[in-house]
């Protein structure tokens, strides 16, 4: 890389890494704040705020982590990344199985419970889905099959684009995802038939999620142009031992 490019570089994953730390707090403040805390039993509002910190947590900290982990440790031997991106994905896919168990047992609590039935349940539903198959194929061609490196490099090669672009639909799926539940939680809660307050009217509430809402569309924005861009790639030059 040319200084500049450097610089460049460095500025985005700053941007990139605020924005994730930014998102995921964000979320908390307003949980907490707003929405009471969490909890994991026995009360269906607070079982689903955890659901929403955990579904943050997965599909957008923990995961945009994973992609990023490519960018940001680039310099060292790559098994040292794949186990750093792998180790991420773990985080990230036992974050997002706890808030779906969390979301489901909230739902049990009413007389009637309804489930998959939302836009939102459904891309999450296909995003999980998509997610775990991603997961379970990266692990096996990039990290098993490193046992017979020499026989499988080949195929590992032709793998490695259609891996990282179904990595990137996966965490665009994953922003629409969370954009739909956070709309879906905002017209439930800010209904005006809890404390009078509309979403319509904008108060404090529906600003943090607005907010929130924002920061994940930019996410998927800057996470996509730091992977795309050719400029940013792996050196082949600076290795770590």
């Amino acid at each position: 890389m040319s200084a500049m490019v450097k610089y460049g570089f460095a500025l985005w994953i700053f941007i990139a890494e605020v924005m994730l730390f930014g998102a995921l707090g964000l979320c908390l403040f307003w949980i907490f704040y707003y929405g009471g805390g969490v909890t994991w039993t026995n009360d269906a509002t607070r079982q689903l705020n955890l659901h929403y910190v955990l579904m943050i947590g997965g599909f957008i900290f923990f995961n945009g982590q994973a992609i990023l982990a490519y960018r940001c440790f680039s310099c060292y031997k790559k098994i040292y990344t794949k186990v750093i991106h792998t180790s991420f994905f773990v985080f990230a896919l036992s974050s997002i199985t706890v808030g779906l168990v969390s979301a489901i047992q909230g739902r049990n609590i009413a007389q009637d419970p309804k489930h998959f039935y939302s836009l939102h349940s459904w891309i999450g539903l296909a995003t999980i889905g998509m997610f775990a198959l991603q997961f379970l194929v990266g692990f096996v061609s990039f990290l098993i099959f490193l046992c017979c490196d020499t026989a499988t490099v080949k195929l590992r090669q032709r793998l490695l684009p259609t891996h990282v672009t179904l990595g990137l639909v996966i965490f665009e799926m994953a922003v629409a995802t969370c954009l739909t539940g956070l709309m879906q939680t905002a017209r439930h809660r800010l209904s005006g038939t809890i404390d009078k307050t509309n979403y319509e009217d904008l108060p404090e509430q529906a600003l943090v999620i607005n907010v929130l809402g924002v920061s994940l569309l930019t996410l998927g924005i800057v996470i996509t142009y730091l992977v795309r861009n050719n400029s940013f790639k792996r050196s082949a030059t600076l290795i770590i031992n």
